[in-house]
């Protein structure tokens, strides 16, 4: 199995499908400015990255994060250049948070305002994404995304594990099967060989025997 294929899998198995009737259910919801954003894309964690419980402490870092992180990003930008890029660390372990922040540098008019995009999108993760632990949201004018620090840690070890395996696995395939086949043979040889011996061993003490007198 190829490494493209294993983390497509792990991808597959970690993230549910997306929820259409959500999205639509958060678009009327949120989006209440009239600003021609399209419908997000977007992308919620799954059993690996879990969820939180309302009030906990993942939750009040994340509230943070969403306070915190549209006015960094806006300050990043400018009128004559609305890219701006920002990461920020909330919180402890086990509940610390990575979050993130990108906006695209466009003229158009939905575009112009780099930190109230970023708010939008947060609150649409928040809509669309429930109580999940990791949450991407893009909006095309801008993109937000976070996810449990620790559990991610896990979620890396274990696909490095499995790459590992799978690598392990390719190159005995490929260098050692062979000479393992050509073991196998030579040692059922050797059994069939011995077998073979102590029988016509046996059928010569067999006539001698009775050839006596």
């Amino acid at each position: 199995m190829s490494v493209a294929a294993i983390i497509l899998l792990v991808l597959a198995l970690a993230a549910p499908p997306l929820a259409a009737a959500a999205a639509a259910a958060a678009t009327d919801a949120v989006d209440d400015d009239g600003g021609g954003h399209r419908p997000p894309i977007h992308l919620c964690g799954g059993a690996v990255q879990g969820r939180f419980a309302r009030n906990s402490s993942y939750e009040a870092n994340l509230r943070h994060v969403a306070a915190t992180l549209p006015a960094m990003v806006a300050n990043g930008s400018s009128p004559s250049n609305r890219s701006s890029c920002v990461g920020i660390l909330a919180g402890g372990r086990p509940d610390q948070i990575s979050a993130s922040a990108f906006c695209c540098n466009s003229s158009a008019p939905a575009y112009s305002d780099c930190g109230a995009c970023v708010a939008m999108a947060f609150r649409y993760a928040r809509w669309l994404c429930g109580y999940s632990r990791r949450a991407m949201v893009d909006l095309g004018a801008c993109r937000v995304g976070y996810h449990d620090v620790e559990r991610m840690e896990r979620e890396m070890r274990a696909v490095s594990a499995v790459r590992h395996t799978s690598s392990w696995w390719k190159i005995v395939s490929i260098y050692d099967f062979p000479m393992m086949v050509v073991v196998e043979v030579i040692g059922m040889a050797c059994v069939m060989f011995i077998f073979l011996q102590e029988w016509g061993d046996g059928r010569r003490r067999r006539a001698q025997a009775n050839r006596l007198p």
